[in-house]
């Protein structure tokens, strides 16, 4: 409409100053033929005899003079220049612009169908993939979606407000969707796109994708806003179901996995037990000191079979969810002291145990139980894998954050940094040569979410690691570390 409505006025002005010209060249040839007439000589009134005759002026007698001759007879080439320029007025402005109406007119009604067809195609194409156009009017405060939308919604046509599209948007998506909206509404020449759950009907959350495109200042006059609203809820039901045949995958390997570290693990300390029993059996000539040593690796393989079927039947209570867990208040000072006693005579004499904690005893509300199998862990993997040094157990208090630091310490061989998110894996070994089962920091690591808390390392090859339990407490466990 705007490409035609410019060629007509070009077209206009070209007339108009092709008009102009012929006007001003019928102008000079007016004048040029006035100027150059031989005016006819007139005798004195009195003596001149009028007579009146119907002869052509080229016929006249040569003793009469014509003094009164018609225009168009008089300056004929004139009056055919008049009519001449009169037709071609006509022609230019009523004729041509006629004929130009007409044929705008049939190019319109050509586009115009061209323009149906193609909205009746895309209408076709959008419905089948379930995509709706809409715009949002800023003057009206509303929101109106094509027809097809609400068919496929079946419900009456009608347009939103601002508030209601926001009230028919799930809680949990309702402000990204907003800041999207008023990011674009601001931005000119902007567009993006966000997915959400909308209920417009009232039957229930589906989930759609909105696409955003601020108009350019052509099409800002009809929306502030225009987009595209598609239903994506078969794509997101295909998702979960992929997602969900991953996790049955994952599961069935986990168990598999699962099943062939159990069977190598339990087996290499039965082999022990069984093959050094038949030994103290069968062989009767052997040294006292020999004996000793047998029946001590019977019984730490012993020792190492009853901790591998107890970590098998924790993780068989996580897995189930049968996990309990009995809160009471905690002297952390007293329970740090209690548990320097049990493992200073387990770590190797020419290994330091240290203690660190606060002069005043600090009280949280934990379960205990849990608490010392985790730190239990700790101490067992500081034990294995510290030849030299020392290892400390203490505690500290961030009163900014609420915190409280259990941690254990060690200046052993250290952990690889590709490998300290590795170690809370299930049978995961750092060294395969090493007594273990794999399972203590994968099961330290789910009963320290239990409790609210989490695990970190921090590791340096050749110095050491430092493994801590960090678990918030609340402001009443303050008071009584000020009265302590």
């Amino acid at each position: 409409m705007y490409i035609c409505k410019m060629s007509y006025s070009s077209a206009m002005k070209k007339r108009y100053q092709l008009l102009k010209r012929v006007s001003i060249i019928l102008i000079f040839f007016v004048l040029f033929t006035k100027m150059h007439a031989v005016e006819p000589q007139y005798a004195e009134s009195q003596d001149i005899q009028k007579t009146e005759t119907n002869v052509e002026v080229e016929e006249h007698p040569q003793d009469y003079i014509v003094i009164k001759i018609p225009f168009q007879a008089k300056y004929k080439p004139l009056f055919i220049c008049i009519i001449v320029l009169a037709l071609s007025s006509i022609c230019f402005f009523i004729i041509y612009p006629l004929l130009l109406y007409v044929r705008e007119s049939k190019r319109k009604r050509t586009a115009q169908r061209e323009l149906t067809r193609e909205k009746e195609l895309l209408s076709l194409s959008l419905e089948k993939s379930n995509i709706y156009a809409w715009k949002y009017i800023e003057k009206t405060n509303a929101f109106i979606c094509d027809k097809e939308f609400f068919e496929h919604l079946d419900m009456p046509f009608r347009a939103f407000t601002l508030q209601e599209m926001a009230e028919a948007i799930h809680p949990e998506d309702r402000v990204d969707v907003l800041n999207t909206f008023y990011h674009v509404k601001n931005q000119p020449d902007s567009k993006t796109h966000t997915q959400c759950r909308c209920n417009f009907n009232g039957k229930g959350y589906i989930w759609y994708e909105l696409r955003y495109v601020n108009p350019t200042e052509a099409m800002a006059e009809t929306a502030s806003i225009i987009g595209l609203i598609t239903n994506v809820q078969h794509f997101k039901d295909k998702e979960e179901e992929l997602m969900r045949a991953k996790d049955l995958a994952i599961e069935a390997e986990l168990k598999q996995s699962f099943l062939a570290n159990m069977s190598h693990e339990i087996r290499t300390p039965l082999n022990a037990i069984v093959g050094f029993s038949n030994l103290l059996v069968s062989e009767d000539d052997l040294p006292d000191e020999e004996k000793a040593d047998f029946i001590n690796t019977i019984n730490t393989n012993c020792e190492l079979l009853l901790k591998l079927i107890n970590d098998i039947l924790e993780l068989s209570r996580i897995e189930s969810g049968n996990m309990t867990f009995s809160y009471s208040t905690c002297n952390l000072n007293n329970w740090v002291d209690s548990m320097y006693l049990t493992h200073s005579l387990l770590i190797p004499k020419e290994i330091e145990f240290i203690k660190e904690v606060p002069d005043a005893a600090f009280f949280i509300n934990t379960d205990v139980n849990r608490l010392s199998q985790i730190m239990t862990n700790f101490l067992n993997n500081a034990t294995k894998f510290t030849k030299s040094g020392y290892i400390k157990l203490g505690y500290e208090i961030d009163f900014s954050t609420y915190e409280v630091s259990i941690y254990v310490e060690d200046t052993g061989k250290g952990i690889p940094k590709e490998e300290q998110r590795m170690i809370f894996e299930r049978f995961y070994k750092q060294d395969e040569f090493v007594q273990g089962t794999g399972l203590g920091l994968s099961i330290s690591m789910v009963i320290a979410e239990k409790l609210g808390g989490k695990i970190s390392v921090a590791s340096e090859i050749g110095k050491g690691s430092r493994f801590t339990f960090l678990l918030p407490y609340h402001n009443e466990s303050e008071e009584f570390f000020s009265a302590g």
